[in-house]
């Protein structure tokens, strides 16, 4: 029994020669039927081939790992005969992890169908793979590149989609725009899904949680504290977007006016000016006047401006100190 190698084989980027013709193209047809019927039996679709973007050197490994499969007659029947990959017992004999086996099982049981069938010969010619030398260890390879489309053997098309298998191993989603034959070769641009945006999908998620905390704190933290002392004095505390978060006082009148008014989540100089009216209207303003403090962080300037309008027209007493800043607003 040979021994499992894992670099073994690869996918070459060597564009296979090939004859094309329509006799290729039916066979091709032909053989993607059957292969997608097969693939049937081991619960895999070919849409499931696409739904991981599985990178060049991975794809090498998996190739490796079917290739000694199919090498293995014991391992081979135990595959054809339960329709599924022996896990355990491909283990046993690769070292390969069994949740790696697991994850690209789709990719596995595809490579082990074509490659371990001489049936399918004319999907064989089509993908590249070498046998590497010692001196081919460590070697890159150049891949298509995105801005000149992808190059495949169609398996499954619609008007507007195609999947297609490529010399290199890869199953890929196409965007199309016209209809072609199983078997054709095409090439066109990849059709992308949100698994190849998820890098930037979670980026913005995190500055998108950054942003709601950041709100979510800036609202329920107090920055300032407002004191309107009438007959009764009002303590107003404020959010960083300058609403009121908390009102009390302790005394009755002061928390009738606190219902009266409901001036909770109103800006600051709405709250203010309602406090104001409603003390003016229920004789609460003593003899000196209303005295408004601001402790923390001080208010803009004029951002009382609905306040200090109120307070023009009913004349009205009142001094405003803003975090040591005082004056008079009438």
């Amino acid at each position: 029994m040979d021994k499992f190698h894992n670099n073994k084989y690869r996918f070459s980027s060597i564009k296979p020669l090939i004859l094309i013709s329509d006799e290729i193209i039916e066979s091709r047809n032909q053989q993607i039927t059957t292969l997608a019927s097969e693939l049937l039996k081991y619960k895999v679709l070919i849409r499931d081939l696409v739904k991981d973007n599985v990178s060049y050197s991975t794809r090498n490994e998996l190739l490796n790992i079917a290739m000694f499969l199919t090498s293995n007659i014991e391992l081979y029947d135990d595959f054809i005969n339960k329709e599924d990959i022996p896990v355990d017992a491909l283990h046993i004999l690769t070292r390969v992890d069994k949740k790696y086996i697991q994850k690209y099982r789709e990719y596995i049981i595809a490579y082990i169908l074509i490659f371990g069938n001489p049936n399918y010969k004319n999907l064989q010619d089509y993908i590249q793979i070498v046998e590497n030398t010692d001196e081919d260890l460590g070697k890159d390879i150049i891949e298509y590149e995105e801005k000149i489309g992808v190059s495949g053997v169609v398996l499954e098309s619609n008007k507007k989609n195609a999947i297609v298998m490529t010399s290199l191993g890869e199953f890929k989603k196409l965007k199309i725009k016209d209809y072609y034959s199983n078997g054709e070769e095409i090439k066109a641009i990849e059709k992308k899904s949100l698994k190849d945006y998820k890098l930037y999908i979670s980026i913005i998620s995190v500055f998108t949680l950054i942003f709601i905390l950041s709100v979510i704190y800036k609202y329920n933290n107090v920055v300032s504290t407002v004191v309107v002392e009438t007959t009764s004095q009002i303590r107003l505390e404020i959010n960083g977007f300058n609403r009121v978060l908390n009102i009390s006082s302790s005394t009755e009148k002061g928390k009738v006016l606190i219902e009266e008014t409901s001036v909770l989540d109103n800006n600051v100089d709405k709250a203010i000016c309602k406090i104001i009216e409603y003390a003016n209207e229920n004789e609460m303003i003593k003899s000196s006047g209303i005295v408004v403090t601001i402790t923390g962080k001080a208010l803009k300037h004029n951002s009382l401006d609905e306040t200090a309008d109120f307070i023009y027209k009913k004349d009205l007493k009142v001094r405003f100190n803003n975090s040591g800043s005082e004056h008079k607003l009438n």
